[in-house]
């Protein structure tokens, strides 16, 4: 007879709901319960009929920070759940902080709630990721690169994005073009500044000190206070900043409209990601568009084909980017500037 978490809970005399988040090791459940749980499923031999289980779901691993984030990370969540249901999977969500476990109790989280496969949402701990990996469960992770690990990643052409915003710029007649974002912040910051110093290079344009906002807390990327601060103390501002996303560029948008600055007649403004928040912008925002729909349907198609297979080689897959034209950049050529 199918052992339920119902069953569980009423030897445990906790809830039902208790035993859902404490089998997969969520901080919210004191350890004493987890592990008390545990043990009372492991007896009562609700891990061992993971054949029995109808319902099949894929893991959604990612930081707390990542999963509060409404702006960008919200927007694959919600793609990756859309695909992962069209074919046929549920989706279970797991902070990364719950992940730090042996790989061993890691299977058995995974078994226990019929997760087939995982999806890491953004960068995470190396650590972490190499206990999932462990595991031995289906894994792609996206928007990350982890050096010492054979993991599947799938990530945006960002370097190729750094390249193309300095390119339109340079194309439009700006020549002096700085940069705001801090690159140790991800994965997709650094790649993109990356992109931004070499484009550079190759169009013979100074990379000035004091053109570069990438100092910032890497974690508070967003401090509206730092950024207006350093924009007010430069004695001279850049025809153009390159964002390291679309937030940043709206945040940046913010500050020099406080200091009396108009987009694109006094700066240009081009960011990332081309979301929504930067189509609604007044004017809005040029933008690279890094195809997160896209994104998400190689993840989830990946995975389902790892968990088919049961191996795959590890690959990193780089998807190609567009250029969102908008309104925060104007042609200097043009207007007689240059």
């Amino acid at each position: 007879m199918k052992v339920t978490l119902k069953e569980i809970a009423q030897r445990a005399n906790v809830s039902v709901n208790t035993v859902s988040l404490a089998l997969r090791n969520m901080p919210s459940v004191k350890q004493d319960t987890k592990d008390l749980i545990y043990k009372l499923a492991d007896e009562m031999g609700y891990f061992d009929q993971k054949g029995k289980i109808e319902t099949q779901n894929i893991g959604l691993i990612s930081t707390g920070e990542r999963l509060r984030d409404s702006y960008f990370y919200m927007s694959f969540y919600q793609h990756i759940l859309s695909k992962s249901h069209d074919s046929g999977f549920n989706m279970m969500v797991f902070q990364g902080a719950a992940c730090n476990i042996e790989p061993g109790e890691l299977k058995k989280q995974f078994d226990a709630n019929s997760v087939v496969g995982v999806i890491i949402l953004g960068d995470m701990d190396e650590r972490i990721v190499a206990k999932v990996a462990g595991s031995n469960i289906p894994l792609v992770a996206t928007g990350a690169r982890y050096h010492d690990l054979k993991v599947t990643t799938v990530i945006e052409d960002n370097l190729e994005g750094g390249y193309q915003g300095v390119r339109y710029f340079y194309k439009r007649g700006y020549r002096r073009i700085g940069y705001i974002g801090n690159p140790c912040h991800s994965t997709g910051f650094m790649e993109r500044y990356q992109g931004f110093v070499g484009a550079m290079q190759k169009y013979r344009l100074s990379v000035l000190p004091e053109d570069l906002i990438i100092n910032m807390d890497s974690e508070n990327v967003y401090d509206h206070e730092y950024i207006y601060k350093v924009l007010s103390e430069m004695k001279s501002i850049p025809e153009a900043f390159l964002c390291a996303n679309d937030n940043l560029a709206m945040i940046v948008a913010k500050a020099l409209h406080n200091m009396g600055k108009k987009i694109p007649e006094d700066i240009a403004l081009m960011g990332f990601d081309n979301s929504a928040i930067g189509k609604m912008a007044i004017p809005s925002i040029t933008s690279i568009d890094v195809q997160c729909a896209l994104q998400a349907e190689m993840c989830v198609k990946k995975l389902i084909d790892i968990i088919q297979k049961g191996h795959s080689e590890p690959q990193r897959i780089v998807l190609p980017i567009t250029l969102a034209e908008g309104e925060s950049v104007q042609n200097l050529k043009k207007q007689g500037s240059k």
